[in-house]
């Protein structure tokens, strides 16, 4: 009975430890907003609390209940922590430093509102700046089979796609941002996808 409980101990330990490693990937990330990241936390605490109640309980049936419960959401935190893992290396970043980690956005013609998500793009020409492009086509090769086209100034890809060279492009806020001159043509240009994407720091 005491290496039951003891075995059990050890389960909810897991549980934790699971859920730490996965908020560490979240916020490292910044891959959901702090409030958004609070809220899963206060559901996590509840669900544990939960858990630990029928660890405690002197009923057998609440008692199983408990393990059960632990174990899915002991399984549920570490699925998610190997997705997050493969798309972002954090673990691996936690020691190396060697991402950064930055937001993408897909855009594409508002003239065009046939590609209003990233699956309807399958097939098409997507344009990207050479800087980050083997994450950028590893990320999106997990979503949809686009046609990558590479250029070397954000000005470049802007005119690509207002001359219709490619059907959207791809480029972090940051050099969105960066572009004065074509603000005419950003005008007529709409986000339809947003996500973060891990960059080597010396880019």
């Amino acid at each position: 009975m005491v290496k039951k409980f003891i075995l059990n101990a050890i389960l909810i330990n897991v549980c934790i430890l699971s859920y730490i490693i996965l908020l560490i990937g979240l916020i490292t990330i910044k891959y959901l907003s702090p409030l958004s990241i609070v809220l899963i936390s206060i559901g996590y605490l509840i669900a544990l609390i939960f858990a630990i109640y029928c660890y405690l309980s002197k009923k057998s049936l609440t008692y199983n209940i408990g393990i059960i419960f632990t174990i899915i959401l002991t399984l549920i935190c570490l699925s998610k922590v190997d997705s997050l893992n493969k798309t972002y290396s954090y673990l691996e970043n936690i020691y190396s430093n060697k991402y950064q980690y930055t937001t993408y956005e897909v855009y594409v013609n508002k003239k065009n509102p046939t590609y209003n998500n990233l699956k309807k793009l399958t097939g098409k020409k997507i344009g990207m700046l050479k800087t980050n492009n083997y994450n950028v086509k590893e990320y999106l090769n997990n979503i949809s089979d686009i046609e990558y086209i590479t250029y070397n100034t954000s000005d470049e890809l802007i005119s690509a796609l207002n001359n219709y060279e490619v059907q959207s492009i791809i480029i972090s806020k940051e050099d969105y941002n960066n572009i004065t001159n074509q603000d005419s043509t950003k005008s007529k240009l709409t986000s339809i996808y947003e996500s973060k994407i891990k960059k080597l720091n010396n880019f």
